[in-house]
This record gives structure tokens, C-alpha cells and sequence, in this order.
């Protein structure tokens, strides 16, 4: 069956589905919709609440009217239902004027705002009333109705067989897979939605594990360069200017044990922000340039590689850059470095994935805030040696159970200790009628050459987003304090701009910084002494904590402070998380606790293969479980074993060509 034998579906349509990355019916029945409409549950417009996510069904009152604001071609429809009255605004959407008249009764699903009576903005229409609605991501030319009814076809007529055990399914009390699909697509109830997700996360989970243990199963029979060890951490340990941490000390002698040994080593470092993880790679570098092996260090930005350079440039003076926005003259020499071998130390971005880069003897790699590099990326980087030794480092604790699971190709070593001589930073809450003092108060601590980050969610004012955006921020802040250098930095800015305001802010030259979450990752400026974050409840804890760790970094107190417009329950749990704990892990525990596994499996993976957006909802119960079955596997008949090995190996193809570097 090919995609061509379904209803409606022509060559065009196939080529808009290849965009999605569908391309057989195969793929169609696995593009799990992103999120579900409940229809089920009509709520009054009378009970409905500012912020809230409702359906409702309601009456026209008039036909559409048009207007513009602000540039923007704007829909209005007047709806009621029997306790209330409501207005429908839908922005740039002209077409909508000839969709409905008065009278016309249908649901609604969206956001409410009362800001300006009871409003929702561009919200979802059904026609057909009741149920669970499923919503799949789109691209233009593939309707919703298009793509469920394609499903629809295709779980009729296809032949769904189940690759799990029918044991396997008692013991986990799982539905069958044909039953999971139907249900995953077209819900008949929330249990049974509920159901279905457990059955395909445990599915994707099982088949993930089993195909990351195999991959490291295989890595482990390979010998790799056996590095000389012997007094090379008593000699490193000379040239550190401070006593390293019992967690810091325990990181560096399992590195040593690894890189000594015949075996390709696959380590991860995952540590609190401020914990010095990059003592860590240090000293894997010096092993790798003592035995005459090249190092490389990748981030995922260009200020994050240039700082690793300031850093490492202390102790490795034959140590190169290589990064976009280099010129082409600085590019062709840093090249020549790196093939001919004069730079021992390479550090850079994604840059150096290009094929242009050629190493003369590559035997470490190391990828700095690892989740920011998918399989595909990092299985690059790796090929360009001869089974290097690999470290990756995270500074975005998750508990410790569910790393050993999740990284379950990696070695883990967990650095749980802050250096000492590091204060806690304070975070505070502050009330929106405190804001002006808490500025005046960062320009005096500004003329103590002390520096201040403040971090808004968004760059330029966005509908539906109450708060104030960078730029709003900082034409306030300029006229605010009239006498104190404000910068602003962000992603949209040239990477050369963005050199350049940093340097200033480092320098004092800008003691007050405005910036967006540009700054989360790895920024190291040590006068740095208090952090805002603007619309704090925009932001999930990972975020918040990341951002409070760029300061508290030098000798002085260090405060962080969270402002917000409104707080909804969630928002009031995760401000009061933060203002309780700087512990890093505790925190990820009770961001666990929160919202289940949420991105705990990572930004999407690059490629083929990516965990499916499905175990977003997976709990700690089915993790273990499919961990369990991945380890069961091996007690199975050959004919299911090999069938199954090789489903894995298929759906995680990447995980296998980093086995095979």
C-alpha cells in the first residue's frame, strides 16, 4: 500500500507529506497527533476564567465584521450561548468573514482573555459537535480533515500486527497495538486516550532502549586508543588554581579510568550549573594532547565556544577556534591548524560538523550542554577519528533514576557539589508596583561595578502576551535610569553585535544587560550579581534555573528576581520552587513531579529515529518498564529476539551508526 492508493492523495499532496516527513502509510499511522480538542466537556460562558483553555458551544449573533489594528486585518464574530455572551476574534484570517452568519450554532476550543470582556483569539471551530478531536502538525495544502480522514483509511484496511509478546502485554497490562492506534488517532474517551499512550511510549521506549544497549553492547567489543595515564592528574592538578570538589575529583579519576582503558570511552557529565564540569573536560583535553591525540570541544553557540577558548587558552596555548562567523581568511588558517595537527585544541560550534574540517589525529570529543546536539550531529563529529573518546556534558539535571535510563548508551558521572566559596543566590518574587525600585536599585549596584541580566521572553510585543517584550523593556529601562548604560542582546542580532555587547558587559562598560534566553547557556561573567527574568512564568523551571545560574559566579552576594503579570496555579508552584531551592536536582525532581516527563527525552533529535513526540506523556512507571522489557529481551525466542532487535535498530537507525563510528 502506498500513500498515492489513499482517497485525495495525488503526487502534490505526497510531496507535502514528505515535508512532514511522512512517506509511507507506515509513517502516517505514527505521526501521533500533537495535541487533542475535548468537545466532551461544554463549558457556560458564564464559568469560564481568563487563561483557561474551554470548549464551548455557541449561537452567532451577527455576521462577521472586519476591521484593522494596527496593520493587522482583523475577523470579528459576536457569539452567545444561554448564560453568556462572548466575542471571536480570528487576526489575518480575511476568509473567515464569508464562514458564518447569524444564527449559525458551532464549538468553540480555545484560550479565553477577559481583558476586554470575554474574548478568544483564532481559536479552533468543529461543526460536528462532541468528542475528542484530534489536531496533527501541518503544513499548507494538508487540512486536518485530509489528514484524519487518511488515517482513518489506512487503519481500516492495513494490517496492524502486534511486535510485542502477548505476555508481555498481561505483565504490563498493556492494550494491544491496533487498539492503541485507533485509540491514539481517534479517542473515544480520556481513559482510553490515557491507555494508548501508555501502550506506544512503552513501544517507543522499549524499542529505543533496546536499540541504544545493542549500539552499546557493540561499541564496548571495540577497542579504542588506550591513553597514557600514569601521574597525568597529580600534574593537572598543579596548575589548578583551587582545590577541586570531592564530585570534581571522582569525575576526573572515572575520565582517567575510561580514557586508559582499551575501551572507547562514552561518558557523561552532568552537573548543577556553576558545579565545574569544565574542570572536567579540561582535563580530559590534557590527557588527549600528552598522548599526541587532537581534542575537540563543540558548543552550541558562538558566545559559549568563545568563552571555552578564553578558559582552555590558559592552559593549552596551541589552541584553535573555528566558527561561522569567522572570516574566510581566519578559516582557512584555522583549518590548516587542524589538519596538519599544530592545533592540538580545537573548540567550536555546529561549524565544525562541515567536511571542510579534516582532523590529523582526532582521539577526544567533547560536546558541551549535550541536548543541544542531536544523534545525527554528534555522530558527525565522532567520525571525523577513529573511535575517539567521547564526553558529553549537561547542565540540566534530570533524577538521577531517570538519567541512568535515558542515557542509557552513556557511562554517568553526576557532579552534585557546588566548589566552594560559592554563595547560594537568593530569589525573590517581586510585585509588578516594586519594579521601578528594583531598577533603581541595579543602577546603584551598577556604580559598585557590579553587572545585572535581565531576560524577557520575547523580542518585539506578540499578540496574546501580556507582558512586556525587550524592546518595550528596554525603551522603559533607557528612560527609567537616564544615567546607566543599558545593552540588549539577542538571536536575531549578528553574531559579531553580539561579541561585541558582551565585551561591554563584561568590560562595565554596560553594567545593565537586556537579553532573551540567549544568555541561558554557559555566559560566564563573574561581577554578575542579580538576574531578572521578565514573564518568570513564562519559563519552566529548567529555564529559570539555568538563567538564575549565570550569576553568583565572583565573591559577592548574588540575588535573582522573578517578575510576572499574572500567575496561574502551576506558575505559583514552580516561583515557589525556585525561591525554596538553588539545588538543581531537586528542582528537575519536582519539575518531574509537575508536568510528568515533559522534554526530559531532549530538544527532538536530528534525523531519523527521534523518540516520538508520544513520550512526552510517559511516567517513571513506564519508563522502568520498557527499561525492564529492553533488558528481557535477550530471554526471548531467536526468531521474536532478532525480529524485534532489528524493529529497534530500523526505527533508531542513528543510534546504531554511532555503535559502527
Amino acid at each position: 500500500m502506498e500513500l498515492t492508493d489513499l482517497k485525495g492523495i495525488g503526487p502534490k499532496r505526497v510531496a507535502l507529506f514528505s515535508e512532514l516527513g511522512i512517506r509511507t502509510p507506515e509513517d502516517l499511522l505514527m505521526f501521533y497527533p500533537r495535541e487533542y480538542l475535548d468537545y466532551s466537556q461544554i463549558v457556560p460562558l458564564r464559568d469560564v476564567k481568563d487563561g483557561e483553555r474551554v470548549s464551548i458551544r455557541v449561537t452567532a449573533q451577527a455576521d462577521p465584521t472586519v476591521y484593522y489594528l494596527k496593520g493587522k486585518y482583523i475577523v470579528s464574530l459576536r457569539v452567545a450561548d444561554a448564560s453568556g455572551k462572548a466575542v471571536i476574534r480570528w487576526m489575518n484570517q480575511p476568509y473567515r468573514v464569508n464562514q458564518y452568519h447569524t444564527g449559525d450554532v458551532f464549538f468553540v476550543n480555545g484560550i479565553i482573555s477577559k481583558k476586554r470582556g470575554t474574548v478568544l483569539y483564532n481559536p479552533q471551530i468543529n461543526h460536528m459537535g462532541g468528542g475528542i478531536v484530534p489536531v496533527y502538525e501541518s503544513v499548507k495544502g494538508l487540512t486536518q480533515t485530509l489528514i484524519r480522514e487518511s488515517v482513518g483509511e489506512i487503519l481500516r484496511s492495513f494490517n496492524v500486527l502486534d511486535a510485542l509478546p502477548a505476555e508481555w502485554l498481561e505483565k504490563y497490562k498493556l492494550i494491544g497495538y491496533r487498539d492503541a492506534l485507533q485509540e491514539i488517532h481517534f479517542p473515544t474517551s480520556a481513559e482510553s486516550l490515557k491507555e494508548a499512550k501508555r501502550r506506544l511510549s512503552f513501544e517507543e521506549l522499549f524499542l529505543y532502549f533496546s536499540a541504544i544497549r545493542t549500539a552499546k553492547d557493540d561499541r564496548d567489543r571495540r577497542n579504542g586508543f588506550a591513553f597514557r595515564t600514569e601521574g597525568l592528574l597529580r600534574d593537572f592538578l598543579t596548575y589548578v588554581p583551587f582545590t577541586p570538589t570531592d564530585a570534581q575529583m571522582n569525575a576526573m579519576r572515572q575520565v582517567e579510568d575510561d580514557m586508559c582503558s582499551n575501551r572507547t570511552m562514552n561518558r557523561l557529565i552532568q552537573g548543577d550549573v556553576g558545579s565545574g564540569k569544565t574542570l572536567i573536560a579540561e582535563f580530559a583535553l590534557s590527557i588527549a594532547k600528552a598522548n599526541g591525540k587532537q581534542g575537540v570541544m563543540l558548543a552550541p553557540t558562538e558566545l559559549l565556544a568563545e568563552q571555552h577558548l578564553r578558559t582552555l587558552s590558559k592552559h593549552f596555548p596551541n589552541i584553535c577556534l573555528y566558527v561561522g562567523s569567522m572570516p574566510a581568511k581566519e578559516k582557512k588558517l584555522a583549518l590548516q591548524r587542524i589538519e596538519t595537527g599544530d592545533a592540538a585544541i580545537v573548540v567550536g560550534t555546529h561549524a565544525l560538523l562541515s567536511d571542510v574540517v579534516r582532523f590529523k589525529d582526532l582521539g577526544l570529543v567533547i560536546t558541551d550542554e549535550q541536548h543541544r546536539f542531536g544523534v545525527l550531529q554528534r555522530a558527525k563529529i565522532e567520525s571525523k577519528g577513529v573511535r575517539p573518546d567521547v564526553l558529553v556534558m549537561s547542565a540540566t539535571p534530570i533524577p538521577r533514576t531517570l538519567a541512568l535510563l535515558v542515557y542509557a548508551d552513556l557511562d554517568l558521572s553526576v557532579i552534585n557539589m557546588l566548589p566552594p566559596g560559592r554563595k547560594p543566590i537568593k530569589t525573590h518574587f517581586v510585585p509588578q508596583v516594586k519594579r521601578n525600585d528594583l531598577y533603581r536599585h541595579l543602577a546603584e549596584c551598577a556604580k559598585n561595578d557590579e553587572r545585572a541580566y535581565v531576560v524577557c521572553p520575547l523580542i518585539e510585543p506578540t499578540e496574546g502576551y501580556e507582558g512586556l517584550s525587550l524592546e518595550e523593556l528596554y525603551g522603559e529601562i533607557t528612560k527609567l535610569l537616564p544615567d546607566t548604560a543599558i545593552g540588549k542582546l539577542h538571536g536575531q542580532m549578528q553574531e559579531a553585535e553580539k561579541r561585541l555587547v558582551m565585551d561591554d558587559f563584561r568590560s562595565g562598560k554596560i553594567p545593565i544587560l537586556i537579553s532573551t534566553t540567549v544568555v541561558e547557556v554557559g555566559v560566564d561573567v563573574p561581577e554578575a550579581t542579580a538576574m531578572v527574568i521578565e514573564g518568570a512564568d513564562h519559563f519552566g523551571l529548567a529555564t529559570l534555573h539555568q538563567l538564575r545560574g549565570r550569576v553568583g559566579r565572583g565573591d559577592k552576594h548574588a540575588h535573582c528576581y522573578l517578575l510576572a503579570q499574572k500567575l496561574n496555579e502551576s506558575a505559583k508552584e514552580r516561583i515557589k520552587t525556585m525561591t525554596e531551592s538553588n539545588d538543581g536536582f531537586l528542582i528537575a525532581q519536582r519539575d518531574f513531579e509537575m508536568r510528568g516527563s515533559g522534554d526530559l527525552f531532549g530538544v527532538r533529535q536530528s534525523g531519523e529515529g527521534e523518540l516520538n513526540g508520544i513520550l512526552r506523556g510517559s511516567t517513571v512507571e513506564i519508563i522502568e518498564a520498557a527499561s525492564s522489557a529492553a533488558n528481557d529481551v535477550f530471554t526471548l525466542p531467536t526468531v521474536l529476539y532478532n525480529a524485534l532487535i532489528e524493529r529497534s535498530q530500523k526505527r533508531y537507525r542513528t543510534v546504531d551508526k554511532i555503535a559502527h563510528n
